[in-house]
């Protein structure tokens, strides 16, 4: 089961929000976030770098969910770019 708090359902939601924000990377590649991404972290091989220790908590998880490491599924997005 999932508990009275639901914190599975929580951490699916998150995954879910932050699967999103790969999608939108994919798909508004002009767009301001990519654009802002590009000029924090750069770009290599026409793909958003990582950005190691640089990294918020957030882009770390993003990139974790676009190499493959999300936690539902394993596969991620991993042609996200």
């Amino acid at each position: 089961g999932y508990g009275g708090l639901g914190v599975r359902r929580l951490r699916e939601f998150n995954l879910a929000l932050l699967g999103k924000w790969c999608w939108r990377m994919l798909e508004d590649r002009e767009g301001l976030w990519f654009r802002v991404l590009a000029a924090r972290y750069g770009v290599e091989r026409g793909r958003l770098r990582a950005g190691g220790a640089r990294g918020s908590s957030w882009w770390r998880e993003i990139v974790r969910i676009r190499d493959g490491g999300g936690e539902l599924g394993g596969g991620g997005l991993v042609s996200i770019r």
